[in-house]
């Protein structure tokens, strides 16, 4: 080894020398904490790396080492490398910024991996020397490929030397109260130059579900549970082996018991009233429609053991006498607490929490530039103003619908658009090479 010219034995040679180098300063320095490279020292590392590249094509013609660098023979081992990291990660769970490793190694945080880095930095100067040497020894013929490195360059260290700059925070808004102000991973408070103001939260729920639950909670059977969806306008449906019949259905209610006592109690007073599980126990009437703040869906229900979903005996589901029972059942609210019906064999018919099917947040946008904009934000459909993207994360789960807040993520990253060029300049560069290879066949007889 290490006679020239240099193979792929010494390109494996100097890769497993760097995962042997980054394996030692991972277990000296531990993670490499990205926020060193802040604004602007992220900047002046990019024009030193530059300039170290240019200073390396400078001296191909003294060593032998710089001219292997633009080599193949050195390509492939710092790709095959850098792919079985990326591999790994792609299977390992990453912990979230800002949180130690899970593992001893340091695979659940490979971004901070001093191997995985050592590796991506070799093979970007890699690139970078090979778009040094298309770009002195320029032709019109290997354009497209020039293209394709230079975007290649742009993303590998503008993706990962920007990530420093890159503010991911969370931001608490309540309904009337404009908020500036928002959380990073390590609850620092940051005075942000976007503040929100939650006019109004929206949420719309999948049906109601009932399932049979035992003595403990469990819902049955334990293997599989099963569950019965209670569309609008559904009278009747089977449950294992009971046949459920809704003979009362009230979207939002409010126990008879808990409405008797609001109407009696000062209006400063009613938005700390609260009903527990014995005020639950002791509400006899029902319930009563209400569009007050915290009302649930609730049934009026008669659960037949014995018998299938047309009426009709069915000695397969039970034996003995048919059991029939009657009584409400809600999956309650932060005002007053859920209702299952006891069967006789000791099992609880139940109505587990509506699961949120949408949920969304009416809001003002206020910046420091002065614009000020209405919009509506939803899961998965961001809102970007001057370099924020602003996504709706939670909201107060124990209100439910009734929520007055909202949880919003607000991140923004100034070097984005650059790494986005870089994905442009690779798909045209990539295009372009398959137009020239298409072209030559062509052209060859």
């Amino acid at each position: 080894m290490w006679n020239k010219p240099y193979t792929l034995k010494e390109g494996t040679a100097i890769v497993a020398g760097l995962l042997v180098t980054g394996g030692l300063l991972q277990v000296t320095l531990g993670p490499l904490e990205w926020g060193l490279f802040a604004w602007p020292a992220n900047f002046i590392t990019l024009i030193l790396f530059v300039f170290l590249l240019i200073v390396a094509f400078l001296l191909r013609k003294r060593s032998y080492f710089c001219l292997f660098m633009s080599t193949m023979q050195a390509a492939i081992p710092a790709i095959a490398a850098a792919a079985i990291l990326t591999l790994i990660m792609g299977v390992t769970k990453q912990v979230a910024e800002g949180k130690r490793p899970m593992d001893p190694l340091g695979l659940t945080k490979m971004l901070s991996f001093w191997p995985f880095i050592l590796v991506y930095v070799w093979m970007t100067a890699i690139v970078g020397e090979v778009t040094i040497n298309q770009i002195v020894r320029f032709s019109w013929r290997r354009f497209p490929t020039l293209v394709s490195h230079v975007g290649l360059f742009l993303i590998l260290t503008c993706g990962t030397l920007g990530s420093a700059d890159m503010l991911r925070v969370k931001m608490y808004c309540e309904t009337g109260q404009p908020e500036w102000r928002g959380l990073d991973a390590f609850n620092n408070v940051h005075q942000l130059p976007v503040a929100i103001q939650l006019e109004k939260f929206t949420i719309d729920e999948y049906p109601p579900k009932l399932m049979l639950i035992d003595k403990t909670g469990r819902p049955l059977p334990l293997d599989k549970p099963e569950n019965l969806l209670v569309d609008n306008g559904m009278k009747s449906g089977q449950l294992l082996d009971c046949k459920i019949d809704i003979l009362k259905r009230i979207d939002n209610a409010v126990p008879v018991m808990l409405s008797k006592m609001i109407g009696k109690m000062p209006e400063g007073m009613m938005g700390n009233i609260r009903m527990d599980s014995l005020g639950q126990a002791r509400n006899k009437d029902g319930y009563i429609a209400s569009d007050a703040s915290g009302s649930a869906c609730a049934l009026l229900v008669r659960v037949t053991r014995g018998v299938n979903a047309n009426g009709s005996s069915d000695s397969n589901l039970i034996k003995g006498q048919k059991q029939v029972v009657t009584g409400w059942i809600t999956s309650g609210s932060y005002l007053f607490p859920y209702q299952a019906l006891r069967l006789k064999d000791g099992r609880m018919l139940a109505m587990p929490n509506r699961e949120p099917r949408r949920f969304a947040s009416l809001v003002n946008i206020y910046t420091q530039s002065g614009q000020n904009i209405q919009t509506e934000i939803e899961v998965n459909k961001p809102f970007t103003i001057e370099g924020w993207k602003i996504y709706q994360l939670s909201y107060n789960e124990q209100m439910g619908k009734w929520s007055n807040l909202s949880v919003f993520e607000l991140v923004t990253d100034p070097w984005l658009p650059v790494v986005y060029i870089g994905i442009f300049m690779l798909l045209i560069g990539a295009v372009g090479m398959f137009l020239t290879a298409s072209r030559k066949k062509e052209v060859e007889p």
